[in-house]
């Protein structure tokens, strides 16, 4: 493959997950756009267990599509100043339903195992420190737009601002 990366960024998430594939020469100055970008839902008023499993597959069929070298996942992360996030990470009071952290920590699993046997990698985890430090979700969207020219949303946002980011354009 020499300097040409071909690689697959994913903001995962039960309200939906976002992606982006990136195929650029590491040789190069200048950040290249996504080839190929979406958000994958799983279906309305079903349990979180079952848009876990359904996002799950629509993400191996996903993967199967575009052919990815490498896959890389936004790893949750709790803010200790946050109380936003350590209420995340908190268990349900009804009849022990795990917290959303939890759910979401499931969710990366399963779409993991899917990467790592498409790809045969292991995934990279990579935090939202790493990727893109303190910045505000509305700056990162703002740098995307300056960058390539589209308004990206939300989850799909995250998935191309991770790209970017590996790309050193950030």
């Amino acid at each position: 493959m020499g300097s040409m990366k071909r690689g697959m960024f994913v903001d995962p998430g039960l309200g939906g997950t976002g992606w982006a594939l990136f195929e650029w020469d590491t040789k190069s100055k200048k950040p290249t756009p996504p080839i190929g970008t979406g958000v994958i839902r799983g279906p309305r008023g079903e349990r979180w267990d079952n848009k876990v499993w359904s996002i799950c597959r629509s993400f191996a069929g996903t993967v199967s599509a575009v052919h990815p070298v490498e896959v890389a996942f936004e790893m949750p992360e709790i803010w200790s100043g946050s109380a936003k996030s350590h209420a995340s990470s908190t268990h349900k009071a009804n009849k022990g339903e795990p917290s959303d952290l939890h759910k979401l920590i499931f969710l990366i699993g399963g779409l993991a195992e899917v990467a790592r046997e498409k790809t045969n990698k292991i995934p990279i985890l990579i935090t939202v420190e790493d990727w893109k430090g303190q910045l505000p979700k509305k700056i990162v969207l703002k740098r995307l737009k300056s960058a390539f020219g589209v308004d990206y949303k939300d989850h799909e946002g995250d998935a191309v601002g991770m790209g970017l980011s590996a790309q050193g354009g950030l």
